[in-house]
């Protein structure tokens, strides 16, 4: 659940958490700068870079799952051709490395945290209009946190062996709007295990809310599932799944749960601890 709050700005406008160095502030990267690069750069080169524009952040280690790990007989290979292209990418000034690491030192190269500049941002939008140049913002400490959480969930639904991810969206793209209100799932994604396709809304909680704010959210979302706007323009209103990160956090809020008299539609939601993902994507949404 999207809990943090940088300045009065929206939290998701996404070019102020990009990264922006000094030198690359110094010498802005031209647009014919940026067509020259894509000629250069192969095409998994690209797919890291869209990797990073849908997410804002992700770590050495989950762009290595994510786009190496099949390629490379064992992860510390995937992770050195990871690296050589993080590096690459650095070079042409598309990104740029937070300074602090996912597990701090001891998480070694894989826990460098990495967003794209906004010259990267730019190449990723080179057949869209010219956007206007925004400012950079130094990202909060629990915005990254749960933006390299989702993230993760990302990099596991994909590498689920025997499932397909046939739709995924981030936020902004996931919000949904209705009666005058904005439901924002931090994830929307529909999965298929070749026979059944699934529809779910994720919520990744880190334990930071008060209770009462989890309750005021599974009432926005029944407020929307009764709205009947999503079951009308996707045939089915997805699962709302919580990611808990501990069972007494989730004991705790499933009982907050229990006593809201508001809370009548409470079959729309399930409450997991992180390890339980994949189970629940193959055991499927009607559970």
């Amino acid at each position: 659940m999207n809990d943090y709050t940088n300045n009065p700005a929206d939290n998701f406008n996404q070019d102020r958490f990009h990264v922006e160095t000094a030198e690359e502030t110094a010498a802005r990267i031209s647009r014919r700068q940026l067509k020259n690069m894509a000629v250069d750069l192969q095409g998994r080169d690209q797919a890291i870079l869209q990797a990073l524009q849908n997410s804002r952040y992700m770590t050495s280690g989950q762009i290595s799952r994510q786009h190496f790990e099949t390629e490379h007989a064992n992860p510390s290979a995937a992770q050195r051709a990871a690296n050589r292209a993080m590096n690459r990418l650095q070079d042409y000034g598309l990104i740029a490395s937070l300074d602090r690491r996912v597990g701090g030192v001891k998480g070694g190269s894989a826990g460098f945290v990495w967003g794209l500049t906004p010259p990267g941002s730019r190449f990723v939008n080179l057949g869209a209009d010219d956007q206007p140049r925004k400012r950079s913002y130094d990202p909060s400490p629990r915005f990254v946190e749960h933006t390299i959480g989702v993230s993760e969930l990302n990099v596991q639904l994909i590498g689920m062996a025997g499932i397909a991810v046939m739709d995924i969206q981030f936020e902004p793209n996931c919000w949904r709007s209705y009666r005058g209100n904005t439901l924002k799932p931090d994830l929307y994604a529909v999965t298929s295990d070749g026979e059944y396709e699934d529809s779910w809304f994720f919520e990744l909680d880190l334990a930071t809310e008060a209770p009462s704010r989890i309750v005021a959210k599974c009432e926005q979302y029944q407020d929307y599932y009764r709205s009947r706007i999503e079951q009308s323009d996707y045939g089915v209103f997805p699962k709302v799944v919580w990611i808990i990160p501990t069972a007494k956090r989730r004991d705790s809020l499933q009982g907050h749960i229990r006593q809201s008299a508001a809370l009548t539609d409470t079959g729309i939601f399930v409450f997991i601890l992180p390890d339980e993902l994949e189970a629940l994507i193959r055991k499927g949404a009607g559970i």
